[in-house]
């Protein structure tokens, strides 16, 4: 007799696994690269905090709930020397994952049909471990197993990674879970699923008008998010309408993992966390009513709604510390995307200057140190400089307060920090050159990874074209005939506000048109020759 059988708990559990499974058989969830994962960025973190992880380049990474192989894929291609193993419920995901890992040629990625529940490997057998989309939507056991699984296979300095859903945010985002699936309450199809979630959220946010009450506005912007992920109806099948989201408050979290002698040592989205976010004033106010640094993250999820989080464990006892020391710093590289909004800047103490992120924010400083730091990174952008590059760059030998401003420019998102520089050029050469992924995956789809391990949307179909033809064998004069081809035959469309040029302007305009194509894809990090 079976152990399912003889143990009715057991076969409980069992049960909503295969629920679990079918779900994602009937809609598969297409992973993709999420960057925070990638051991380049876990490393960084981990160093900051004093520990001495395995580098990325050579490194052991598990992946629990790894879908089609989406997040792995892209680091196992970069990292040949490393080994990738991922785990997925749905035997139709891991062989679709394993389909495009063979047209890759990848021998160091290792993707099988199995549950958490059944894992068995070695203790200390991975340096970092990913559990991402997956803690919030499995039942209490199989959660504590994820603990387990990261406590008994988790090398002595390696790090996991887990996401899930938070309370107080989801609090408000569990009632329109409730709505929607009261309303699709026996419906089978996926297809019609989704055609009445978004049906119930327009009619309900249509019917509030312009209420400035609560509910009302909480109804807009519910379908605001919704509207969002309209091209991604897996993302609301799974997100709202599965059997099991139990989200929890972020000590909650912090408490279970401890219980199998994990700490806490940060979130993987410094920016995103921390009661340095805070308002001064608020901040200062928090601190009177605890020093405890849990304590203080989980007033800080009060302070902000938060819905959702990414945190990062170690074993227990590993001595960490939260201050940044140059001898740490000096290990990593730094990258960032901020431009200046004026060429020239001046560096002279007093005078400001502007700059804007890549989310398009606008920030100012008059800090010659801050200046000289954001106008070098701007001008090597993509590539990330090494720490003792930047402070030759910038001319300043002053370990403690280059120091102090890098670790105040990532905590604001400004700059990121690297273990492993991604491979990249900031310049676009006489016959240019996209990494193979890049130029697979535009070939399947709009959706790449770039050098900096996140996804670019490329839905103009024009960069779509110019980025397949990257393979470092053409130059521009081969490119341009390429495309005046493909515009002759009408597979590509050319036009100017609106309007198709004239035939004697358009190898001017095709000529204009790659090369601002070209110097996007080195923006955003596509090129590597």
């Amino acid at each position: 007799m079976s152990e399912a059988i003889r143990d009715p708990e057991r076969s409980d559990l069992r049960d909503d696994e295969r629920t679990v499974r079918d779900s994602y058989e009937r809609v598969p969830y297409p992973s993709a690269s999420h960057y925070e994962t990638h051991p380049d960025q876990l490393a960084a973190r981990a160093i900051l905090r004093g520990l001495d992880p395995a580098p990325p380049e050579r490194c052991r990474v598990l992946e629990l709930g790894c879908a089609d192989g989406g997040n792995l894929i892209p680091m196992a291609f970069e990292l040949p020397e490393s080994h990738f193993t991922g785990i997925d419920l749905a035997p139709s995901q891991i062989e679709a994952g394993r389909r495009q890992a063979r047209d890759l040629g990848l021998a160091n990625l290792d993707l099988r049909a199995v549950s958490i529940l059944d894992l068995d490997v070695p203790a200390g057998t991975f340096d970092y471990i990913l559990c991402h989309g997956v803690f919030s939507w499995v039942a209490p056991a199989v959660q504590e197993q994820i603990f387990e699984v990261c406590r008994t296979a988790l090398a002595p300095h390696g790090v996991a990674f887990i996401s899930y859903n938070t309370l107080p945010g989801w609090h408000m985002r569990r009632m329109l879970r409730e709505m929607l699936l009261y309303h699709v309450r026996g419906v089978d199809d996926a297809e019609e699923r989704t055609r009445r979630t978004y049906e119930l959220i327009d009619l309900l946010a249509g019917a509030s008008g312009n209420l400035q009450d609560e509910h009302s506005t909480f109804l807009r912007s519910a379908r605001e998010h919704l509207e969002e992920y309209r091209d991604r109806p897996s993302y609301i099948a799974h997100e709202y309408l599965e059997e099991t989201n139990a989200p929890l408050y972020f000590e909650d979290f912090v408490s279970r993992s401890a219980a199998h002698h994990l700490q806490y040592l940060g979130d993987a989205e410094t920016h995103a966390a921390g009661i340095d976010t805070l308002p001064d004033a608020v901040a200062e106010r928090l601190r009177t009513f605890t020093a405890d640094p849990v304590a203080l993250e989980q007033y800080t999820d009060f302070a902000v709604n938060r819905t959702f989080r990414r945190s990062l464990l170690c074993h227990e006892g590993l001595p960490l510390d939260p201050a940044i020391r140059p001898a740490r710093m000096r290990r990593l590289a730094i990258a960032s995307p901020t431009k200046p909004q004026s060429r020239e800047i001046d560096l002279r103490p007093g005078v400001p200057a502007t700059f804007t992120t890549q989310r398009g924010k606008t920030f100012s400083s008059s800090h010659p140190l801050a200046k000289g730091v954001l106008a070098t990174l701007a001008d090597v952008w993509p590539r990330a400089l090494p720490y003792p590059e930047l402070q030759a760059a910038v001319s300043f030998p002053e370990d403690e307060s280059l120091t102090d401003l890098l670790a105040s420019l990532h905590q604001s998102d400004v700059i990121s920090l690297h273990a492993l520089p991604p491979r990249c050029t900031e310049n676009v050469s006489a016959r240019p050159l996209a990494s193979t992924l890049a130029r697979k995956q535009a070939g399947a789809g709009l959706l790449v990874t770039n050098q900096h391990r996140r996804v670019v949307k490329l839905d103009d179909p024009m960069a779509h074209f110019v980025l397949r033809q990257l393979d470092g064998t053409r130059d521009r004069s081969a490119l341009l005939r390429l495309l005046d081809r493909e515009v002759t035959t009408g597979r590509l469309d050319i036009t100017l506000d609106g309007r198709i040029p004239d035939v004697q302007r358009i190898p001017a305009v095709l000529q204009a048109v790659l090369e601002h194509h070209l110097k996007r894809m080195a923006d955003y990090a596509l090129l590597v020759g």
